[in-house]
């Protein structure tokens, strides 16, 4: 299919410029005006078509962002169990009174022999175990967050995708008009009813499509590049043909969505966390105020004496006037930290207010310019171009506004699938926002919804 297009876009160059010797002696020189011949763009990929939910899927299984994370995650769950242990014991050895006069060890006084086992304060093994549980909700939460970043991208580089072939389709589907209009003008210049120009203006029109084009395919070729990266494959592995969007209207109220979103936004719940880590830090600092335990016991042996037990019990004085100032700073210190997560999360909230207002706005504005040039503009361009087509056959238009209406077709069916692609990425964006898939109900298909 796609070197029968490439066949086609020559012979029109070609059927443009060609001319009887005796009309017309410098074909060579027309010759050389011809549009390049395009050997390669994303027009008609090959393989099975493809969905968005197929990408999204291996996405989240195969992402290696998103599996470095996860075998971090792994790491970080181990921590609270650590916590919840005791430090080891030390065992020692002491000799007392070894005579410097003597090298046997028997002429030693006593042998020592001790177990030390520090015990923190009740409750203090419990404390730094939640705080290290907060650590594993924060790794949760970043999973989440770089998963909903990744379906984004997914659905960006997918629209973008989309667009790019399909405006490339549609640039092709302008050379079956342009060989139209190229066989009238052949034949009014045969006849002597226009001017060589008017005969060359088709190969113009030609080459300015094969410029874009060329344009098109290289941003098609991009977002190639940018699914398969973040589907792990190699950057230039083949993509099948894509399923086209559909024109949908989004219905929710935005006051609803931003409801949902402050109640499921990972950014917003991770930023949560960090309140109640802080809060667990500081229920952390005020235990130091509680005194540590040190309990040690031993055998005395005395090879001149009677063998003895020892044993001894430590604590610490916290509250002493010398050492209590440097809790107290590490209390408001921590205090202010949970003032400071505080104001982030106010802040989050807002942001991601903004982020929810901002996709639902471009997600309307979307999906009416989709529907005024589906059910206005691109008809009546339609019939504005058959009218000059007609009337530039019976000499009633020139040539140029033939030209312009095709070119204002084009642009039209380029703006209207340009609509459906900002639809689908302000939705992308909009369920980021969100933090979730938006709730079944929140778009109905046009044509559904029309009853067509």
């Amino acid at each position: 299919m796609r070197t029968s297009v490439i066949i086609s876009l020559f012979w029109i160059g070609a059927a443009m410029t060609a001319r009887p010797a005796a009309v017309h002696a410098g074909a060579a020189s027309e010759q050389a005006q011809q549009p390049p011949t395009i050997t390669h763009t994303e027009a008609h990929p090959t393989g099975p078509p493809v969905t968005l939910a197929e990408f999204l899927q291996e996405a989240l299984d195969k992402n290696p962002e998103l599996i470095a994370l996860r075998e971090q995650l792994g790491v970080v769950r181990q921590r609270p169990i650590q916590e919840r242990f005791l430090a080891a014991p030390m065992a020692e050895a002491q000799v007392w009174q070894w005579p410097f006069n003597s090298i046997n060890p028997a002429d030693t006084n006593m042998y020592m022999f001790m177990v030390t086992q520090d015990l923190p304060g009740r409750g203090k093994r419990q404390l730094r175990a939640a705080v290290v549980e907060k650590d594993v909700a924060l790794a949760e939460s970043d999973v989440a967050v770089r998963a909903r970043e990744v379906v984004n991208q997914i659905k960006q580089s997918y629209a973008s995708l989309y667009i790019a072939r399909k405006a490339i389709q549609v640039h092709l589907d302008s050379v079956e008009l342009l060989r139209q209009i190229a066989d009238v003008s052949q034949a009014k210049y045969t006849t002597g009813r226009i001017s060589q120009q008017d005969v060359l203006k088709p190969v113009v029109e030609l080459s300015r499509l094969h410029t874009d084009i060329i344009r098109f395919d290289e941003q098609a070729k991009l977002a190639s590049a940018r699914l398969n990266v973040l589907l792990n494959r190699p950057p230039e592995t083949p993509i099948g043909p894509l399923i086209e969007p559909q024109e949908e209207t989004i219905l929710p109220a935005t006051s609803d969505l931003q409801r949902l979103a402050i109640e499921r936004q990972p950014e917003l719940q991770r930023a949560r966390v960090e309140i109640e880590r802080a809060e667990a830090e500081l229920a952390v600092v005020r235990s130091d105020y509680k005194p540590d335990f040190t309990v040690q016991g031993g055998y005395m042996l005395m090879p001149r004496g009677t063998d003895a037990w020892m044993g001894r019990i430590g604590i610490t004085w916290p509250k002493a006037p010398w050492s209590r100032g440097r809790i107290d700073a590490r209390v408001a210190e921590q205090t202010a930290a949970i003032q400071a997560a505080k104001a982030r999360v106010q802040a989050a909230e807002n942001t991601v207010r903004l982020a929810v207002q901002d996709a639902y706005v471009r997600a309307r504005s979307a999906q009416d310019r989709a529907a005024l040039l589906r059910t206005t503009i691109r008809p009546q361009s339609q019939q504005t171009l058959e009218v000059s087509r007609v009337a530039y056959q019976t000499d009633r238009v020139d040539f140029q506004a033939l030209i312009d209406n095709q070119r204002v077709l084009l642009d039209v069916n380029l703006d209207y699938f340009r609509a459906l692609s900002d639809f689908t990425q302000a939705l992308a964006d909009l369920e980021r926002a969100v933090g979730a898939d938006l709730p079944a109900g929140t778009t109905v298909a046009v044509l559904a919804k029309e009853g067509q």
